[in-house]
């Protein structure tokens, strides 16, 4: 049977690596996905906090027969470099704003999604892009202030702590924190949780409990798509998860609005055929 470990690094040669200038001489590292076809823009992926591109691992073969795709480390997680003061959503913005038009090029269109943490750093990537961003989907999106939850979880283990033992404790926090479903907290999600935790050097509570993404909503000027999952433990509750609905259309009328049932936070691993239907465009809005 090929372990986690192995699929991961199974997954991970099928991409191109590169880097941009982070500060500092820190490197911000990326992953570039298939070719995709010229008449699709490029799809760009981040991940949520305390995690890496593998946050993507489910998504990533439908979305790359279809698209080039884009993922990267954010700044101070996984395989890239720390982040430079100051540690604001705007400053992590800039860096990948300018990561993505040394790679992209200076003119190119393309579409962006974020998955939580990521997602308050998307809408200021957004905001920076203009009209070259045109599609921004949220995932689990923090950076709503007061109707973000920050969830209560058991202490991360320590390094010498025994694999079993730690294993446990990141089963009881993907409960809690990530995914809706006993059986979703598989194997593969403990060894990615893990994989992440082992490397993170940022921690991004803080800004994902501030106002930032609902702040520069009306600045955006992509089409706006959310999607949450209806047991997302960081919304609470549907009613929650409706006032964002209301937020994204008082800033654009249409803007598509997802309600993925009986799944959490990490939807694109909980529900990845739900959620690649609506990157690839293939479901009509709620």
């Amino acid at each position: 049977m090929i372990s986690p470990s192995e699929q991961v690094a199974t997954c991970l040669s099928q991409s191109r690596s590169f880097t941009t200038a982070l500060g500092d001489g820190e490197s911000l590292v990326w992953q570039r996905w298939g070719e995709g076809s010229s008449e699709f823009r490029p799809l760009v992926l981040l991940h949520g906090g305390f995690g890496s591109w593998n946050h993507w691992l489910a998504n990533l073969p439908a979305l790359m027969a279809q698209r080039q795709v884009w993922t990267l480390d954010l700044p101070g997680l996984g395989a890239s470099g720390d982040m430079p003061e100051p540690h604001t959503t705007q400053h992590f913005a800039e860096v990948i704003w300018h990561g993505l038009g040394e790679l992209l090029g200076p003119e190119a269109h393309f579409d962006l999604a974020g998955f939580s943490f990521g997602a308050v750093i998307g809408g200021d990537v957004a905001a920076l892009a203009g009209q070259r961003c045109e599609r921004f989907t949220m995932i689990g999106a923090a950076g709503f202030g007061e109707l973000h939850v920050q969830v209560s979880l058991l202490p991360i283990p320590s390094s010498d702590t025994p694999t079993a033992e730690a294993n446990e404790i990141h089963r009881e926090n993907l409960c809690r924190l990530m995914l809706a479903k006993s059986e979703s907290v598989d194997e593969m999600a403990v060894h990615l949780h893990a994989d992440n935790l082992a490397r993170f050097r940022f921690r991004s509570r803080r800004l994902a409990g501030s106002n930032d993404l609902a702040e520069v909503l009306p600045d955006i000027k992509a089409r706006l798509v959310g999607v949450w999952g209806s047991d997302d433990a960081t919304a609470g509750g549907l009613a929650s998860i409706e006032k964002r609905a209301e937020m994204l259309r008082a800033v654009q009328t249409d803007a598509e609005f997802h309600i993925l049932p009986g799944v959490g936070h990490w939807a694109m691993y909980e529900a990845p055929d739900l959620v690649n239907a609506i990157l690839l465009e293939e479901r009509s809005a709620q």
